[in-house]
């Protein structure tokens, strides 16, 4: 290790300024690892962070004589030139471990930096289990406490910052390594389906018949029923529920056979719900007649195909069990196709958890927005409060939701009731929409929001409970040029 400099006045058991000495402030980075030798008895891990570079003789704020040799392009006296880094501090390095420090940290305490031959994650746990590697030491790999998976993950970042990779390269490894299965729902079909060869597609797939009515009545547009409340009270989803419950329909394998089946029998029932005193089929029965047929016509046979698949969810989990890694390939759906899918799988996890079976699972959902939005609307309020489910659930019975997002909050994030659930947090890249957010959750720890927004592929700060430092550490792994280039091309493809 190498001494860079001392510790000035106005250090806390939390934080403090080390003023370096000449020449390092060519040397050391934001970010970089440093040994405090607190002269009140300990050793405190620290970071890099909140550079400031000062010089007496060029303030701004009023003419000086600095200034006036700036005016005509000269360099004043560097006598009063200094350069310092705030310092957070990680903890208290006691026996080669990491404590809580609760000792005041001593002004003019020496400051030393660790080199890259001084690997210090020996010190933050266990390396046998890690996530990409500290930013700028390739051989510093970062430990995670893998007990913590299934307390949820949030990984965050813009479009192309890297998310998507991180979680195949490093975070699938990582749970993989702890002994979990792992189901992934790919949206677009092209981020993990062509890496992984057992997968299924939307047509394979059964769905249990809440699913199927949701999804049918999505598709029709819930027949003109546009209120929340008369959803509930719209009299032709009660009949296509009566018909789906029946099950007779499940024993179609055409789409055109099933379009007639369903035409026939949700007729007949609401024919029989709406018979006057007479016999004669009501008016509205007759318009509610006319309703579900219009609807029914405009489904495509692609969309009929999509409730006729005849693999369970329970054959599903079998297949998790059997191959480690399963992917359902949502790319060939519509928006509603695809989260009732999720729904049907999902609900089926819930009850295991309900029967108190420990499934040693993760569920990675790409594209997180699409589930649970900012402000969900019709399906996307059951997507939400389904993963919500898993997430209360998950935590005593060994399922971790594994949630990837282009943003943070608002329009552009996921919504806060499962937010509040993702207790590790990856925060790459990000829009310049979620500045306020970032603010909020790294602000606290000296990291300048502005830096998100200018971060390099690769780059994620590191949050939450996985994270081995009770503060933000900033972890980074390498992308293959040829993966990239890969990526790229499935993306336009899509």
């Amino acid at each position: 290790m190498r001494k860079v400099g001392i510790v000035a006045s106005g250090s806390t058991v939390m934080d403090a300024a080390v003023i370096l000495a000449e020449g390092e402030e060519r040397h050391v980075k934001a970010e970089d690892l440093v040994l405090i030798g607190n002269r009140n008895g300990n050793e405190i891990m620290a970071v890099c962070r909140g550079g400031l570079g000062s010089n007496e003789n060029l303030r701004t704020g009023s003419y000086s004589p600095g200034v006036a040799y700036a005016r005509i392009g000269r360099h004043p006296s560097n006598a009063k030139e200094f350069y310092a880094f705030g310092l957070s501090v990680v903890g208290e390095v006691s026996n080669n471990r990491l404590e809580e420090n609760k000792m005041l940290i001593a002004p003019s305490s020496e400051v030393e930096i660790f080199e890259e031959n001084d690997n210090p994650m020996s010190i933050l746990g266990s390396t046998s289990n890690t996530v990409g590697y500290y930013k700028d030491h390739p051989s510093w790999r970062v430990p995670f406490n893998s007990q913590f998976i299934c307390y949820h993950v949030g990984v965050f970042a813009a479009t192309g910052a890297g998310k998507s990779l991180l979680t195949r390269y490093e975070m699938l490894p990582f749970i993989r390594s702890a002994g979990y299965k792992i189901l992934i729902f790919d949206w677009k079909g092209s981020d993990y389906t062509p890496f992984f060869s057992n997968s299924f597609e939307i047509a394979d797939l059964g769905l249990d018949n809440d699913v199927v009515i949701e999804y049918l009545c999505s598709s029709m547009d819930y027949f003109g029923y546009y209120a929340s409340q008369m959803i509930e009270r719209n009299p032709i989803r009660a009949a296509l529920e009566t018909v789906i419950y029946e099950g007779s329909w499940r024993n179609f394998d055409e789409p055109e056979e099933l379009r007639r089946h369903l035409q026939t029998m949700v007729r007949s029932e609401i024919e029989r719900e709406n018979t006057d005193k007479t016999g004669a089929v009501s008016y509205w029965g007759r318009n509610y007649v006319r309703r579900f047929e219009k609807n029914l016509e405009k489904m495509s046979e692609e969309e009929l195909k999509n409730v006729m698949g005849k693999m369970a969810p329970a054959e599903i989990v079998e297949a998790i069990k059997q191959h480690d890694i399963v992917v359902i390939d949502l790319s060939t759906g519509s928006k509603q196709q695809k989260l009732s899918i999720f729904l049907s799988i999902a609900k089926y996890l819930c009850r295991l958890m309900e029967r108190k079976e420990r499934l040693n699972l993760a569920v990675i959902i790409d594209e997180g927005p699409q589930y649970c939005p900012y402000k969900p609307k019709g399906i996307e309020t059951r997507t939400m409060e389904m993963i919500s489910d898993l997430c209360a659930l998950g935590r005593s019975y060994n399922l971790s939701v594994v949630l990837l997002s282009q943003g943070i909050a608002g329009e552009i994030g996921i919504n806060a009731a499962i937010r509040r659930n993702l207790n590790t947090q990856f925060i790459g890249k990000i829009n310049p929409l979620d500045f306020d957010e970032a603010m909020k959750l790294l602000g606290q720890a000296d990291i300048d929001p502005k830096y998100l927004i200018l971060m390099p592929v690769g780059d994620f700060y590191v949050t939450g409970k996985m994270n081995p430092s009770p503060i933000p550490l900033l972890i980074h792994f390498d992308i293959a040029e040829s993966d990239t280039q890969e990526v790229q091309a499935k993306r336009n493809e899509t």
